[in-house]
């Protein structure tokens, strides 16, 4: 044995079971045994196997790879997004090769290439814009491609996201029938399908009460703290500045709430401020954020499930489109004094 490389076949045979129940033990397949899996790693651990997985791809024409690139792994929303991800991957037998583009496109095309180069199985990309050709050479090439949290103009692909729109329609009448009037939006970059749809709904809300559309109570920018902070210290610093703020994502309201704070602004008393994605923080008593549910885990798990039954070929010939519906998460900095009356999902 110290003078040949060991193979699966030996394995096999020393556990007497098949080629086949070896390699989904060596892959954790959840369909293999607990006992005949530890049985089969220690085998393989004696022997020293070490599995070849650019052999085994070209012979299964599977490398049970999975890319997920996000828009910017250090925003916790894509963080919870990707556990889901993960934990569904594992369970359906597949490993998930992370990396992150900082919303740039061409570090996305790179990425893209570079897995493909890799032989990844398909790839779950949350970091598109509403045009972005790479996915269109994805499909063109028929490499199985699902879209979390963002989708594309085009909607030619299949995609797993939250009612944007409706998600920002929940929060202005949530701040509307708490009295507020002068509402503004911090918003991300618009050529981004949450931003857009985002806006839309705040648009919506507005013309539906009456209420006029400002345009200095407006600024679009990125899905940052710094770009909260900066936007909230210019709209509060106005002489006829807005009784409430809807940031766009959590991390923007993190940026209001240090801008208000520097001002001198109490929330909710002097200034009503509701974020949008539920990250784990916002739950924190000190930051109390209400905020719409994004439901990032279940997402991240519809997505490797869609991307599964592409490459799978069980549903090769369709665009699966599924829009979950979002939650409004009432705390205490939207205004609401009464809680346990506010709190819905509707």
């Amino acid at each position: 044995m110290k003078n040949k490389v060991p193979t699966i076949k030996e394995i096999a045979k020393i556990a007497n079971v098949s080629l086949m129940t070896v390699s989904r033990a060596l892959n954790n397949n959840p369909r293999v045994r607990e006992q005949t899996r530890k049985k089969i790693l220690n085998i393989a651990k004696e022997l020293n196997y070490r599995p070849n997985r650019i052999a085994r791809s070209l012979v299964s024409k599977r490398s049970n790879l999975i890319s997920l690139i996000v828009a910017d792994i250090r925003n916790q929303f894509f963080a919870e997004l990707a556990r889901g991800i993960e934990d569904k991957a594992w369970e359906s037998g597949y490993n998930v090769i992370i990396s992150s583009t900082d919303n740039d496109p061409k570090r996305l095309e790179s990425q893209v290439r570079l897995m493909m180069e890799m032989g990844v199985d398909g790839f779950i990309l949350a970091s598109v814009r509403l045009k972005e050709p790479i996915v269109d050479t994805l499909i063109q090439q028929n490499i199985p491609v699902v879209l979390v949290n963002r989708k594309l103009a085009s909607e030619n692909v299949s995609y797993v996201v939250i009612d944007n729109h409706r998600g920002a329609c929940l929060v202005m009448e949530h701040l509307i029938n708490h009295g507020c009037r002068n509402i503004a939006i911090i918003n991300g970059s618009t050529d981004l399908s949450t931003c857009a749809e985002r806006l839309r709904g705040y648009k919506k809300a507005l013309a539906e009460h009456g209420l006029t559309l400002r345009p200095e109570y407006v600024a679009n920018g990125s899905f940052t703290k710094e770009h909260g902070y900066t936007a909230a210290k210019k709209m509060l610093s106005m002489p006829d500045r807005p009784d409430a703020i809807f940031g766009a994502s959590d991390l923007i309201a993190l940026g209001v709430m240090k801008a208000a704070d520097e001002l001198g602004f109490r929330i909710p008393d002097d200034l009503s401020l509701v974020g949008f994605d539920d990250t784990e923080f916002s739950s924190n008593p000190r930051i109390d954020l209400t905020t719409v549910s994004q439901r990032k885990y279940e997402m991240g798990r519809l997505g490797v499930q869609v991307i599964t039954e592409i490459i799978e070929g069980t549903e090769a010939n369709y665009t699966n489109r599924i829009v979950l519906e979002p939650h409004l998460i009432v705390r205490n900095s939207g205004g609401c004094e009464m809680r346990k009356s506010c709190a819905h999902s509707t």
